[in-house]
């Protein structure tokens, strides 16, 4: 295992690149059409925003990171909005 992977892997085991300071913010957003919506935030990103609670990383180098939570609302984008209704 090189060094960049004992890193990442030191990282994501103490939590440390789990998170970012940044608030909640999602670009890729999709609800249910229940009431009330059940939404998830479906952005790949290298961290989770501070916001979230169940963060979900996968062993790779960029480190891939999904938010699992689940909500009633959509975050503000991040860049662009794409909200899609199930």
């Amino acid at each position: 295992m090189d060094l960049k992977m004992k890193v990442v892997l030191l990282l994501f085991f103490l939590g440390l690149a789990t998170t970012t300071k940044s608030t909640g913010c999602c670009d890729n957003c999709t609800c249910t059409r229940s009431l009330p919506p059940d939404c998830t935030c479906d952005d790949v990103k290298p961290f989770c925003h501070s916001d979230c609670k169940s963060c979900r990383c996968f062993e790779s180098l960029p480190l891939k990171c999904t938010c699992l939570d689940i909500t009633e609302f959509c975050y503000e984008p991040c860049n662009n909005s794409t909200i899609i209704a199930n």
